[in-house]
């Protein structure tokens, strides 16, 4: 009887450690995939604080010619070249056809799943209202009641590594 109640002990003192084992393995996996989507999120905000500079140019352009830049050279903006090492984690940004422009990802530091794609902007107006203020609308996402989109969209990340202004609802 003794021994049977020793054994009996032994083995709850295992699962017990087992289920503790289970629990940080768990949590670590998830502490990981947290930190992964945090370093992609901080890797795409350089896109969208390298693009707010070009967005501005773009829009004084279009005031004053009525129309969307065609070339990178009519744009006379040094910030769109290949050539150009823009930042840590943003390789080039291109000029898309409609106003649209494309950010690009590389580097030796850049996270996997952003390496060799690209994140798009477009312009959207309020139909009917070439005046209005531009608003900027991140990759695929729709465009609101009233708005019209502008350019393509060449966005080829993931949605699910895309912030929710990148994503449709």
């Amino acid at each position: 009887m003794f021994i049977a109640t020793d054994i009996g002990q032994k083995l709850r003192s295992a699962l017990d450690f087992g289920a503790v084992i289970s629990i940080i393995m768990l949590l670590t996996a998830l502490a990981l995939k947290n930190y992964e989507t945090n370093i992609v999120r901080a890797q795409l905000s350089e896109a969208f604080m390298m693009t707010s500079t070009v967005k501005a140019e773009m829009v004084v352009y279009r005031a004053e010619h009525g129309d969307w830049p065609k070339t990178e050279a009519e744009l006379n903006n040094s910030t769109l070249s290949k050539e150009k090492d823009l930042g840590q984690f943003v390789d080039h940004m291109t000029l898309n056809e409609n106003g649209s422009i494309s950010t690009f990802f590389g580097g030796s530091d850049t996270a996997s799943v952003l390496s060799g794609r690209q994140l798009t902007m477009r312009p959207m107006l309020v139909s009917g209202s070439p005046g209005s203020p531009v608003v900027w609308a991140c990759s695929s996402y729709s465009a609101p009641d009233g708005f019209m989109p502008s350019g393509p969209d060449k966005t080829d990340i993931e949605i699910a590594h895309l912030p929710a202004s990148c994503r449709d609802y």
